[in-house]
């Protein structure tokens, strides 16, 4: 037997227990003039939820169905008929089958929502260290800044045009990390066999607002034959003394 078999058998069980019972009801209603289930609730001397709880489980208590056997005629109540062996089966079976389903979908769904919920952690990690880069681009030759993006403002206290125009020599680094990078431009511009290069390092460069010195994580793409530097920076949220390179 398939699940549409069982599940059809199951609901004809079903309505044919409900029925029973809500036919005795509406004889009630009927032969007492009653508009409300809440009457019929007070004719048995019961509560709504009671009379919920005959027609959810198909079955009226036997001392009510007696009280309305001898106030109503005979012949208009059905007499109640219990499901047999072979319905109590299918309806068992019908809810094995239900809930071995329910309880893969929902270990198919907790999968599903992992998945997303690691997607979107990803996806938000990602956003986030995309948010803190800051991007700035200029002249091999001269160390002319050409161009910035980035929230240059929020990080470090600059606007574009404090950088862009400007050398990177200008007080914008320190003045030890200045020295290493113009040692290494001076090298690479001396060097004929050098086309390209690209390295990582930390540098300290000043806040423009507060004037401390702000350890920026960078990496640095150097285009010899375009005279071109790329570089993308992230702060460290470390902060320096410019005087003496001590942490503050």
């Amino acid at each position: 037997m398939n699940n549409i078999t069982v599940f059809v058998n199951f609901i004809q069980v079903l309505f044919s227990i409900m029925n029973s019972v809500q036919e005795i009801i509406s004889k009630v209603m009927t032969d007492k003039g009653f508009r409300h289930k809440y009457e019929v609730a007070e004719y048995f001397g019961v509560t709504p939820q009671a009379l919920s709880t005959w027609l959810t489980n198909g079955k009226i208590p036997s001392k009510h169905i007696l009280k309305v056997r001898s106030e109503i005629q005979p012949a208009h109540i059905p007499t109640h008929i219990d499901p047999t062996v072979e319905d109590k089966k299918t309806v068992i079976d019908y809810l094995i089958n239900e809930n071995v389903y329910l309880k893969n979908e929902i270990a198919q769904l907790k999968g599903k929502i992992h998945q997303i919920q690691s997607d979107q952690h990803k996806d938000d990690l990602i956003e986030r260290i995309n948010a803190r880069s800051l991007f700035i681009a200029g002249r091999l030759s001269d160390g002319m800044i050409t161009e910035v993006s980035g929230n240059w403002l929020g990080a470090m206290g600059y606007e574009t045009t404090d950088l862009v125009g400007h050398r990177y020599d200008e007080d914008f680094i320190h003045p030890d990390e200045y020295k290493r990078t113009k040692r290494h431009q001076e090298n690479i511009q001396k060097s004929t066999a050098v086309k390209e290069s690209r390295f990582s390092t930390i540098q300290r460069w000043r806040n423009g607002e507060t004037g401390d010195y702000v350890m920026l994580s960078m990496v640095w793409h150097i285009d010899v034959e375009n005279d071109r530097v790329d570089i993308i920076a992230k702060p460290i949220d470390t902060f320096f003394d410019g005087n003496t390179g001590s942490m503050n």
